[in-house]
């Protein structure tokens, strides 16, 4: 019997309220199959040493969904990375398994791999220059410039005046992190706005808007905010239509206005 079976109802209950709410139904059952896929594949990594103890070696994973469609590996970024990590926390202790400190999963999506998704394991969070030890599929390796673009704070109050984006997916808004009902980490914002720290940041919605590297280029999408996202270009507003995937593609000196608050776009 699967060491998640217990418990497995509950996480695609919640996975599958996320994906319905987001996408609808008919996208949500297709993720569900991948994401009750990725559970199975991390059960069989767990090993059981002396006493019937349980344990997970590996502190950090990185899951590379694949997709020719850009918009496709979108939806899949989006679904995964919010939850993924907590989902999989919460089935590893479900099953009285022990997690190693300072756990962590990253999801990245590539255009081709061998299978539908693969999973990198590694037995400790990697840096940047390593390679995992244990590969299933080949992670993505998504373009990048040499030097990777930057934020500007000019208006609202954060923990630094600028942020570099050197992560595929960067998520702004107004708290550290986000829980669900049953108090799990649902979303981490990168670019935090200090709740109560002035009018502008009040404007920031908590899960605010996000931006993706796609294919070599920065694109900033919306997350359904109550006081939207605008981009000011050579003099003119562009708003970013809420919870549209595509979004907007940004270019230098954009600016960027998440209500009130406002960051620029330094490449």
């Amino acid at each position: 019997m699967s060491l998640f079976s217990g418990i497995e109802k509950s996480i695609e209950r919640g996975f599958r309220r996320w994906t319905e709410r987001l996408f609808g139904a008919a996208d949500a059952s297709e993720l569900m199959m991948t994401h009750r896929a990725i559970l199975e594949e991390v059960e069989g990594k767990i090993e059981t040493l002396a006493r019937g103890r349980r344990v997970f070696p590996f502190a950090h994973l990185t899951v590379t969904l694949v997709s020719a469609d850009a918009n496709r590996r979108a939806i899949l970024e989006t679904a995964f990375g919010e939850r993924l990590e907590a989902d999989i926390r919460e089935a590893l202790e479900s099953a009285a398994c022990e997690v190693p400190r300072g756990f962590s999963v990253e999801v990245c999506a590539a255009e081709s791999g061998p299978n539908p998704f693969g999973i990198a394991y590694a037995t400790a969070p990697m840096k940047k220059t390593e390679q995992p030890a244990t590969v299933s599929a080949t992670p993505a390796t998504a373009p990048a410039p040499s030097a990777p673009p930057r934020l500007a704070v000019l208006k609202g109050k954060t923990d630094r005046p600028e942020y570099l984006l050197e992560k595929a997916r960067t998520n702004i808004g107004r708290l550290a992190e986000l829980t669900d009902s049953e108090h799990r980490v649902i979303r981490r914002n990168d670019i935090v706005f200090e709740e109560g720290a002035d009018e502008a940041n009040a404007t920031v919605s908590r899960r605010h808007a996000h931006i993706r590297l796609d294919e070599g280029d920065y694109r900033l999408c919306d997350d359904e905010s109550e006081f939207g996202t605008r981009v000011f270009r050579d003099g003119r507003a562009i708003e970013v239509p809420a919870g549209n995937r595509r979004g907007e593609k940004l270019r230098a000196g954009d600016e960027i206005y998440l209500g009130r608050a406002c960051l620029r776009f330094e490449h």
